[in-house]
């Protein structure tokens, strides 16, 4: 069963997010260290406010899919410092970071 890893990053008031640099440098950075332990893919979302007009909670998801969980943990165990340390070049807030298996999906 694929495991889905789900990184947000924080909307707060004060929070800055350089996107150019997270898709053209940092996700690369991720492919090339996290595709080494079986990373097989990656999609990013930049949240626009709700139906209502609200702010959203995270400004930016990422989503790393992984076939077992194994490999996230040797990839984070392995690559963490590398990809974890490149965060302060793109944003100045600590991401959230879920992950779980992959219980459904429509094709």
């Amino acid at each position: 069963m694929a495991i889905a890893c789900t990184v947000l990053y924080p909307n707060e008031a004060d929070a800055t997010f350089n996107m150019d640099y997270y898709l053209s440098t940092h996700m690369p950075l991720v492919h090339k260290h996290f595709g080494l332990h079986g990373m097989q893919s990656w999609s990013v979302i930049e949240f626009l406010p709700g139906p209502d007009g609200a702010k959203p909670q995270y400004s930016v998801q990422a989503t790393l899919i992984f076939e077992k969980a194994e490999q996230v943990g040797k990839a984070v165990e392995a690559e963490g410092p590398v990809v974890f340390g490149d965060v302060p070049n793109f944003s100045n807030k600590s991401p959230v970071f879920l992950m779980g298996p992959i219980k459904a999906e429509s094709k």
